[in-house]
């Protein structure tokens, strides 16, 4: 299973992303939005990872990109932001495929919603 990680904090992208390699996912990493859309472009993803405030291109911007892409619009994609209550008002979330997480949510409950999402059922988890 691929997962694209996109976060501009490097000790937040590295320590998710060691997580995720150590549970036996493929993670593609990105530094923001405009290099999450490359990998979007040029790679197969199953899941979406992404922080909402980034240089360059922002979260926001790169959910509406990947859901222009046919391959790409039925994909899960988690947000995690210190600033989540902003943009939940902001952001049109599909419940059965967007979901929000602040970002101290703890790394494990981040794998283990990545879990569910790949391999259970969750609605509505950022309700």
């Amino acid at each position: 299973m691929d997962i694209l990680l996109v976060d501009d904090n490097e000790d937040y992208l590295f320590l998710v992303r060691q997580v995720l390699d150590q549970n036996g996912y493929t993670v593609h990493t990105a530094k923001d939005g405009l290099e999450g859309c490359e990998v979007l472009t040029n790679s197969d993803i199953d899941l979406i990872i992404s922080d909402i405030r980034m240089p360059r291109l922002d979260g926001v911007k790169m959910h509406a990109f990947a859901r222009e892409i046919d391959r790409y619009k039925r994909t899960r994609f988690i947000f995690i932001s210190g600033f989540g209550d902003v943009y939940s008002q902001a952001i049109n979330l599909d419940p059965k495929l967007d979901f929000l997480l602040d970002k101290t949510t703890p790394v494990m409950d981040l794998l283990k919603l990545v879990d569910e999402l790949m391999f259970g059922r969750i609605e509505g988890a950022w309700n």
